[in-house]
């Protein structure tokens, strides 16, 4: 056993783990008592609690395992790995001996055991690491004059300097490494229990913060109280059973502040809008009201059982979707009434007169629950249980959904087998009541509150197949940024622009082309078109009838292909989804070739003052708005590694102080959103602009980081 334990490491050949051979602080003792047999470590030795209790343990199964083979006394590592594992604490030790256990040479339960051994090294790490980042946290708080630190060490915030340098070690946003070090400081002085936990390989990390999370509203006593009543079963529960013991602890222990904290949480409610992966989008409603939340999805399940019930196919969960959305752009189908229904309720009915009316459009409402309620939720049914959620269900943070959804039953999830119904069209315009267009400014700054598309030229040309860009989703598919643009095009309101890029997507001029408008009409006949279609099949435009839903379009094109267009590009349009409209991409070539002219000659100038020739220069402090544009098209992004946060909506910043001689030029300005333009005139930070565009950084720990230009795909 000895020999072979020692050369476990090279059991897998060339290039295998090298066992215990990486780790300088092994106790070896214990370990090799445990697995030779030699008497254990003298009892007052440094050690883990239950040290010799674990090392009998495996002894125990060493003996056995040698029975069964016969007392030879080389029982293989693979056979013991997980036995040992399980019994080791996490640390060096237990990290060293998986390293030697090779997944291919386990058996079934050695290698369960081996598995869920690693997940306790994970937490373990975890823990180590984040007690690295509450004593970094907890460092700059002390350097920041507007923070302060405990006697033991405690910060009173996370300082943006410490979840800057946090960003950048750890590759995280900005807000990312806010909250990251936030639940550092949380395990490290406010939920030791917690903490220890963690380290120990109880708990995992989303546990941990499903703890951290729900007891952050709370003062320290009161969180202290919540951790000790559910730590215990922590380890043993889903992350859905903890969040469920979670509320209920929180409700149990301050049952009066967890009232006041709804009420709250109620004022900040929000309604939010994310990318998900197959180029969908979630769009959700934040801190809603639980009942009136529950009402409303009891409201649209009705309607779409109501739609299945009239022949619709696909399942019950699009419906429900189709109807969410529908219900909020005002587009969704008529909803024929059952057979035998009773006629629908005119509103303000006295709900006395039918209870079993529903609403209109909602022929599949039941009854309420109490006839005599005047209440407006008794246009509502009640949820049943088959949408009331579970302990186990999924949260957020729990991973991605995948086939059926917890929390309906699976009736609400049967797909029929008939093709789904398609999605309703978009509707072209905002109604005139609630429109607040704003003008464009031309400054790289969207038309607020309207859609913002990018797109390279060739992909609306359609010889590319390549993404386009819709703010506050991200990338989205060519043929729904053709649909997008071609409706776009139909309203002459619509912002058109143009960034030149080199070859490698690196910006080189913004410029502009007219609006197109649409054929046969006169100017100011009117913007966008009619309500149903985006893509173009509606009825045109009608004077007064409301504001486009794309406020700019922008188009992106490599200053090769302005220059050189494909000799098979479209004239009319394309195959491929809707087509461009009509002399859009020759306008786009032209204007192009213009602005790539114009920078090329400032680069030579560049060049023969041997730097930036300030051609671009402007006397005053504010950057006039062409200036302003070309920088935020050279940056993109702010301007501080890590951060993604768009330059348009940060500050221009003078790199050297405007009053310390920096000039208003494209060399000495740069991109920076509110938080890390603060940051840069922290006396611990440094910032150089080394090269038009391109951003050292220097962090308070003197490690330096360096930000380049981002690019646009062309």
């Amino acid at each position: 056993m000895p020999a072979e334990a020692a050369d476990a490491g090279n059991a897998g050949g060339a290039g295998a783990p090298q066992g215990l051979s990486w780790s300088w602080e092994l106790d070896f003792g214990a370990l090799l008592a445990a697995l030779t047999g030699t008497d254990p470590p003298d009892a007052d030795s440094p050690g883990v609690g239950g040290e010799e209790a674990a090392q009998q343990a495996i002894q125990d199964d060493l003996d056995a395992l040698d029975d069964q083979d016969g007392g030879a006394g080389r029982t293989p590592v693979t056979a013991v790995a997980g036995r040992v594992a399980e019994r080791l604490a996490p640390g060096p030790d237990l990290a060293a001996w998986l390293a030697t256990a090779l997944p291919a040479g386990l058996g079934d339960g050695d290698l369960a055991a081996v598995a869920g051994s690693w997940r306790r090294v994970a937490s373990w790490a975890q823990a180590r690491e984040l007690a690295a980042v509450a004593q970094m946290t907890s460092r700059a708080a002390a350097r920041d004059e507007h923070a302060s630190t405990s006697e033991d060490g405690r910060p009173s915030q996370v300082t943006p300097s410490a979840a800057a340098e946090v960003a950048l070690e750890l590759t995280m946003s900005q807000y990312g490494a806010s909250a990251w070090a936030q639940l550092a400081v949380e395990l490290a002085w406010r939920l030791p229990g917690t903490g220890a936990a963690l380290t120990a390989g109880v708990i995992d990390l989303p546990r941990a913060r499903l703890i951290a999370e729900a007891t952050s509203p709370l003062g320290d006593e009161i969180a202290r109280a919540v951790e000790e009543r559910v730590l215990p079963a922590a380890g043993d529960q889903t992350t859905g059973m903890l969040r469920a013991a979670l509320r209920r602890a929180v409700i149990a222990t301050d049952p009066q502040g967890a009232e006041e904290r709804r009420k709250d949480a109620e004022r900040r409610a929000q309604v939010v809008l994310y990318p998900d992966q197959d180029c969908t989008a979630t769009l959700a409603g934040q801190r809603l009201p639980a009942v009136h939340a529950a009402a409303a999805m009891a409201r649209i399940k009705a309607m779409a059982r109501a739609l299945k019930a009239s022949g619709a196919g696909g399942g019950v969960d699009l419906l429900s979707a189709q109807v969410y959305i529908g219900l909020l752009l005002g587009t969704l189908p008529l909803i024929p009434p059952a057979e035998d229904a009773p006629p629908d309720q005119p509103p303000g009915t006295d709900a006395h007169d039918d209870p079993g009316d529903g609403p209109r459009d909602d022929p599949g409402n039941g009854p309420a629950d109490d006839p005599r309620d005047d209440s407006p939720a008794n246009d509502v049914p009640p949820p049943g249980d088959q949408d009331a959620p579970r302990d186990e269900d999924p949260g957020p943070g729990d991973g991605p959904a995948q086939g059926t959804p917890a929390g309906y039953s699976d009736a609400d999830h049967d797909d029929d087998g008939w093709l789904a119904p398609d999605w309703s069209g978009l509707p072209a315009l905002i109604p005139p009541a609630f429109t607040r267009p704003g003008a464009p400014v031309p400054d790289g700054r969207p038309v607020a509150g309207l859609l913002d598309v990018s797109l390279p030229w060739q992909v609306l040309a359609g010889i590319s197949s390549g993404p386009g860009y819709l703010g506050r989703i991200g990338p989205i598919t060519a043929p729904q940024a053709r649909r997008l643009a071609a409706a776009a095009a139909r309203d002459p309101a619509v912002e058109w622009r143009i960034i030149v890029t080199t070859t490698d997507g690196y910006a080189l001029a913004v410029t502009r082309i007219p609006c197109p408008r649409p054929r046969g009409r006169p100017p100011g006949s009117g913007t966008g078109q009619g309500a149903g279609d985006a893509a173009g099949t509606g009825a045109g435009n009608r004077p007064g009838a409301g504001t486009g839903l794309v406020g700019r379009v922008t188009l992106t094109i490599g200053e090769d292909i302005a220059a050189h267009p494909p000799p098979s590009w479209p004239r009319q349009g394309s195959g491929a989804g809707p087509g461009p409209p009509d002399g859009i991409l020759s306008r786009v070539l032209l204007a192009a070739a213009t602005a790539a002219a114009c920078a090329r000659a400032a680069i030579a100038a560049d060049d023969a003052a041997g730097g930036c020739a300030h051609s671009s220069a402007s006397p005053a402090y504010r950057p006039p708005p062409r200036l302003k544009e070309y920088v935020a098209a050279r940056d993109l992004t702010c301007r501080f590694p890590r951060c993604r946060q768009p330059a348009w909506r940060g500050d221009l910043d003078h790199t050297i102080p405007f009053d310390d001689g920096g000039l208003t030029c494209r060399c000495n300005l740069g991109g920076l959103c509110r938080t890390h333009h603060i940051l840069k005139h922290h006396p611990d930070w440094k910032l150089r602009q080394i090269a038009p565009g391109t951003f050292a950084w220097t962090t308070p720990a003197g490690r330096a980081f360096t930000a380049t230009p981002d690019t646009h795909i062309v």
